[in-house]
């Protein structure tokens, strides 16, 4: 089962500890502090994409993830010459399919350039076009070697990311090494919907001030148990609005305000 504690981990590289043979596939698992986690999971003998994936959700038990992929290939039509190899990688709305030769198929909930296009200078290579159908998107990238991430690997992509007019979404915070891939000796970001475009400084130098500031700022407790059960959802990651002169004035006055 693949529950928001997955994701909650998956700021460090998962290593397996446990392996599960099944009738035509294995299962690498991580047991730490008495939890499962998955890590990955290999075909032995690859059939074709449909015969691939229904053995997925048979050896896994992943029913609503494989159906999602199941409902965009048959609907979509694209990608069934294609072999799966095995899954080496999950998201919240995401899973990755390891297809051969250098590529992995990602399919997903989420529109991967929603907001921005593909930028070479820090995105993993894409193969192909991002393909629709039906709320879902299936799209090829080439294979990168996620085991082998450091933080000096993420911070490599943050720094490019920078320079290129990006800054970082709530879903790539500093040590999330699951988001950034080796490929041809370069760091480069995997998930393409955790780069979003940088405010201008009036923007950026205004919302620091009000998180730093505002002495009237109210905060919410959450407990851990909600937190770690919660299911996996869709993160806004849309940029938000540039302030005008006028607002950012209006703004930081509201904050000197609540220091009386």
């Amino acid at each position: 089962m693949i529950s928001a504690i997955t994701n909650a981990i998956n700021f460090k590289s998962l290593k397996w500890n446990e392996k599960i043979n099944h009738p035509n596939g294995v299962e690498y698992k991580l047991w730490e502090d008495g939890e499962d986690y998955f890590c990955k999971y290999t075909i032995t003998k690859p059939k074709g994409m449909i015969s691939d994936l229904e053995q997925c959700q048979k050896d896994l038990g992943w029913t609503s993830r494989i159906n999602t992929a199941l409902k965009f290939i048959k609907g979509s039509k694209k990608f069934l010459d294609e072999k799966i190899y095995g899954i080496i990688g999950t998201g919240g709305l995401t899973t990755v399919f390891d297809i051969g030769d250098d590529r992995v198929l990602k399919i997903s909930e989420e529109n991967p350039f929603e907001y921005r296009k593909y930028n070479p200078k820090f995105d993993i290579p894409l193969v192909g076009e991002v393909e629709h159908f039906d709320g879902i998107y299936g799209y090829m990238q080439k294979k990168a070697d996620t085991e082998n991430v450091g933080l000096k690997n993420v911070l490599a992509v943050k720094r490019k990311m920078k320079r290129a007019g990006y800054t970082s979404s709530q879903d790539f915070g500093m040590h999330r090494v699951d988001q950034v891939g080796i490929y041809k000796g370069k760091s480069l970001l995997l998930d393409s919907r955790c780069a979003i475009r940088r405010n201008n400084f009036i923007t950026r130098f205004t919302r620091w001030f009000e998180d730093n500031f505002n002495f009237k700022r109210v905060y919410y407790a959450y407990r851990i148990e909600d937190i770690m059960d919660r299911p996996p959802t869709h993160i806004e990651e849309k940029p938000l609005p540039n302030y005008t002169l006028k607002e950012a004035l209006s703004r930081i006055k509201k904050v000197i305000k609540s220091w009386k």
